[in-house]
């Protein structure tokens, strides 16, 4: 998976000293991939722009009718082979073209790169990075003991901000609906009809 943000940008919010080795970059590496995984999921989109090929494609007054957006470019349009014209008396052609978002360069997209370095900040896997430790009040090398300063409070590492606040990037349709169950009153549901009956 391509990230939208490097390990450095991670490594540098949570104290870690660069260049980072490679067992600390593999864990920040997996705690941006399940970040991203989550927002991919709740966007219903890339993040990264992508290739897109369409057949049956009509060319509207504005340019080409396609599904995916933003179109970033189109790289081939090819007459559709038998047929010359659609049901409307006008041409389809099959279109191969890049479009969606860039959240790794577009500066419009910085709320996501934001949600997915701070997300990534709260991974498990980072739960021993210096940013996120309590401070040491005494070391004792020859007891092996560590007294924690129990009047400074942990450090505060950014919180993921809530994911609504990313909405401007959802795809339209995402929000899930399911009706409220309502309980049958007993002897009023008839067999193989849920929900139905009566006296």
């Amino acid at each position: 998976m391509e990230l939208i943000v490097t390990a450095e940008d991670v490594a540098r919010r949570l104290g870690y000293l660069t260049p980072l080795g490679d067992l600390v970059r593999q864990r920040i590496e997996v705690a941006v991939e399940d970040a991203q995984d989550t927002l991919i999921a709740y966007l219903g989109r890339p993040l990264l722009p992508a290739q897109y090929t369409e057949r049956g494609v009509h060319a509207g007054a504005d340019g080409w009718v396609l599904r995916h957006g933003p179109v970033i470019a189109v790289i081939s349009a090819v007459l559709d082979t038998g047929t010359t014209s659609g049901p409307f008396g006008t041409p389809t052609y099959t279109v191969t073209y890049t479009a969606g978002i860039d959240a790794r360069t577009d500066p419009q997209t910085a709320p996501l790169r934001l949600w997915v370095r701070a997300t990534a900040c709260h991974h498990p896997l980072l739960a021993d990075a210096p940013a996120r430790q309590r401070r040491v009040a005494s070391a004792s090398v020859e007891g092996q003991s560590v007294t924690y300063d129990t009047a400074a409070e942990p450090p505060v590492v950014l919180a993921p901000p809530d994911l609504t606040t990313i909405d401007r990037w959802r795809l339209r349709g995402r929000r899930v609906y399911q009706a409220p169950t309502r309980p049958n009153p007993p002897g009023l549901t008839i067999p193989g009809h849920f929900g139905s009956g009566g006296l």
